[in-house]
């Protein structure tokens, strides 16, 4: 084979391969409350995003529910495929914070999740997840970190707030506005969400798949500069 052809095939094959390495990101919005005596106009959005290489996912759980200034996030929860003790968790932001299986799941009517965070009783006490204060965390898993572990995961279904694969449970809520014609409106609520929607995935190189990149458009470089020559 001449030189510059087989510059020109490591070059392309070099750049296949740089791209292989990927990723993928799951976003969900919760929403809520349902109940006619629980304030609604809850919304809290999550971005998941998964390095298909190390087997890990940064979560972050952002609240975006204006109509309630003071609010403050009790516990979020959620459900995944496989085993739950093929999961763990770390990198808490704010620190503190901790995911705790079995759920013990509040203010819901009723239902069951197989993960609950939350800032554990007792000291230290955590800062608050607010509008302005989000939770994120790292998840690994132990075996193929594929996205039908989060689409397939089970829903949750309570006796009147509703159903989702994601849940949480928010308090300090605004009642003024917030619940309709209710004349005993509680100040905390629930929302409910679902991965799948909005799924969107995605390729995000590794460094190595930058460095292979790299040597594949020196390989095209070469070929061509020898074609010209």
């Amino acid at each position: 084979m001449k030189a510059k052809s087989f510059a020109a095939l490591m070059g392309i094959a070099l750049l296949g391969y740089a791209t292989s390495a990927g990723a993928f990101v799951i976003q969900a919005q919760l929403t809520g409350d349902i109940r006619l005596d629980n304030p609604d106009n809850l919304i809290v959005d999550v971005t998941i995003t998964v390095n298909e290489t190390t087997e890990t996912a940064l979560w972050v759980i952002d609240i975006n529910s204006t109509a309630h200034p003071g609010i403050k996030l009790d516990e979020f929860y959620f459900n995944l495929g496989g085993s739950a003790n093929d999961y763990t968790f770390t990198a808490f932001n704010p620190i503190d914070w901790a995911v705790n299986t079995p759920a013990s799941v509040q203010g819901a009517g009723g239902t069951t999740f197989i993960f609950e965070t939350l800032d554990p009783s007792g000291p230290p006490d955590a800062s608050d997840v607010t509008n302005s204060q989000n939770l994120s965390f790292t998840m690994t898993y132990n075996g193929d970190l594929t996205a039908s572990l989060f689409l397939t995961a089970p829903s949750a279904t309570s006796n009147d707030a509703g159903s989702g694969q994601l849940g949480a449970h928010l308090q300090s809520l605004t009642t003024t506005g917030n619940c309709g014609s209710s004349t005993n409106c509680s100040d905390s609520g629930f929302a409910f969400g679902n991965y799948e929607s909005k799924t969107t995935p995605t390729e995000i190189p590794e460094p190595m798949s930058l460095a292979l990149l790299g040597m594949g458009l020196v390989g095209i470089g070469l070929a061509r500069r020898r074609r010209s020559g």
